[in-house]
């Protein structure tokens, strides 16, 4: 499977990157002379079982920045004692990866940097860690937040959760196709709520809560990125690409008028969670030239997906265009 699709090891560009001839924008890899796009980065299903043993709590991006800042000691430390130390080999290796490749923070990484999720486990794992936080971080909140408004937001929650978890096992159907696509239509009204939800949050003259803030945001970023690995899945990548250009789309109305100021907390706290921002807009937006250059090299949905599954070695990968 992995030598039907030209995949190459990230490492590869690391020194083109270092003297400027490379610069990374999202998943992407452009030469600076030409503007011309090399390579798409995309995760693996080894990067979902390694970044696992860090989603305990369900951390926000903004403390993964700090994780990152402080490799050697804050996430490696996060892996819980008792692991095989395959694993956190496989966590440094991502991590010196990451930095080679100058992707700032680990959380878009997180919630997909390719155009596929390579797991639903992972995601489903990720999903039920916020839920569990949910209520704690509603009933800290200094602002009044209406019982209906919670009500509505925990069946949105609980909602979503299963159609995750109907997207993980639709590959033991005998016809997953059907399946796929039906849960990509219905998490697409779940995501059309969080994006409400968070443009009512925004919308507030007071400085923002970061955690719900969060919780919103990751909320949003899963149904998007489930539904158009779905969409892949099925093979709809025409439809995908659409998908995937709206979601670029709408990050960019709803994150980029933000500010660190525009927080709760310290400035420092706030410039960090404006740069995990910034990237996870430019990797949504970045989603769109992946997927299209997959429709236009005729190469299969499901068939990208499954290399990447299988995928024993390497937590990133790179597709090479040329």
């Amino acid at each position: 499977m992995m030598s039907a699709i030209p995949f190459e090891i990230p490492t590869k560009w690391s020194a083109q990157l270092a003297t400027g001839e490379l610069v990374r924008y999202g998943g992407l890899l452009k030469d600076v002379g030409t503007g011309k796009i090399v390579a798409h980065l995309q995760e693996t299903g080894v990067a979902q079982s390694v970044l696992s043993s860090l989603v305990s709590g369900a951390p926000t991006p903004l403390s993964l920045v700090s994780g990152l800042i402080n490799a050697s000691t804050g996430v490696y430390t996060a892996v819980q004692v008792g692991q095989i130390g395959t694993q956190i080999n496989q966590l440094k290796t991502m991590v010196e990866t990451l930095q080679s490749l100058q992707v700032a923070t680990l959380g878009l990484s997180l919630a997909g940097v390719g155009a596929s999720v390579a797991g639903f486990l992972y995601m489903r794992k990720r999903f039920n860690a916020l839920d569990g936080r949910l209520d704690q971080i509603i009933d800290t909140m200094n602002t009044a937040f209406e019982d209906q408004r919670k009500a509505d937001l925990r069946a949105r929650m609980s909602r979503t959760k299963g159609l995750i978890q109907r997207a993980e096992h639709a590959k033991d159907l005998s016809n997953p196709q059907p399946e796929y696509r039906e849960v990509a239509s219905a998490l697409a009204d779940q995501a059309a709520y969080f994006d409400g939800e968070l443009s009512i949050t925004l919308s507030t003259k007071d400085r923002i809560p970061v955690d719900f803030f969060w919780q919103l945001v990751q909320s949003l970023m899963l149904c998007n990125n489930v539904r158009i690995d779905c969409d892949m899945r099925s093979n709809e990548l025409k439809y995908a690409l659409r998908t995937a250009e709206t979601v670029g789309s709408e990050y960019q109305r709803l994150f980029n008028p933000l500010t660190p100021m525009s927080f709760e907390g310290t400035v420092e706290n706030g410039l960090n969670t404006v740069k995990v921002l910034r990237d996870i807009s430019d990797s949504a937006a970045s989603k769109p030239y992946l997927i299209d250059y997959l429709r236009t090299r005729r190469i299969a949905g499901d068939e990208y997906v499954n290399a990447l599954e299988q995928e024993q070695q390497n937590s990133l990968l790179m597709l090479r265009t040329s």
